[in-house]
């Protein structure tokens, strides 16, 4: 019985296994006709057009490449626009967890004196829960796939109750979920515009607390009308959403 059972759950995670591979395989996309044309483009130094086309892609076909990303923040930082520069920077980073990304924006900011750069304990866990985002979700799944064959297999064959499988699979579907929405509680927004005012509150009539140039990074926690809360020198201020860049992919 125990090796019958051993093999039922090695066909289990072999299968489980096998659809991972298929989702990540079928997620892929094919090389679009553009950032080829782009790329030709960056080559020949014809960057300011290059920078349209993967700008078009970026945002209105959803479609990027780490490389393109770099080379976006390379144009960015060659026109001398500090904040659009950390801005791709920041996207090239969350899409190919490149440590010399952090190096380069630490550098830029500390040559420009800019906040929500330095380096914390903290966001280094989370950037390494970043990294290995898809193999950490894909054992979780698995273990969890494994543990819900393994309570039908103990309930339907062998007539039981599966109490502890039970109880160890919703602790792993907890654990999926909080892992699967822990990004959504980090949120960065680099400020786009230069003499940005900082509100006291969610108005123009509210007082200022100070005014800052583009290129900060801040910690957005949460959002009124068109006015976003963000962390300043630990206090939370206002900005208006058309002065700060979300950081996201």
């Amino acid at each position: 019985m125990k090796i019958i059972q051993t093999r039922f759950l090695k066909n289990i995670l072999t299968s489980a296994g096998l659809v991972l591979i298929f989702f990540n395989i079928s997620g892929a996309q094919s090389r679009p006709i553009e950032l080829n044309h782009g790329d030709s483009l960056f080559q020949a130094r014809q960057y300011t057009q290059s920078f349209e086309l993967y700008s078009i892609l970026l945002k209105e076909k959803q479609q990027h490449s780490p490389a393109m990303l770099l080379k976006m923040a390379y144009i960015q930082e060659g026109l001398g626009h500090i904040s659009m520069s950390l801005y791709y920077l920041n996207l090239y980073f969350m899409a190919s967890h490149d440590e010399q990304a952090l190096a380069k924006m630490e550098e830029i900011a500390s040559k420009n004196r800019l906040e929500g750069y330095q380096p914390s304990d903290v966001s280094r866990v989370l950037t390494k829960l970043q990294q290995y985002s898809f193999h950490i979700t894909s054992l979780l799944l698995s273990v969890s796939v494994c543990l819900f064959a393994l309570i039908f297999y103990q309930k339907v064959r062998q007539h039981k109750k599966p109490l502890t499988p039970a109880f160890i699979l919703v602790f792993f579907l907890a654990l999926l979920f909080a892992y699967t929405h822990f990004s959504e509680y980090i949120k960065l927004g680099i400020v786009s515009e230069p003499f940005t005012y900082l509100m006291s509150g969610p108005s123009a009539g509210s007082s200022v607390i100070d005014v800052i140039d583009e290129g900060h990074q801040l910690k957005i926690l949460g959002k009124t009308d068109v006015w976003i809360k963000v962390n300043w020198k630990d206090k939370e201020v206002f900005i208006k959403e058309s002065s700060l860049l979300p950081v996201r992919l």
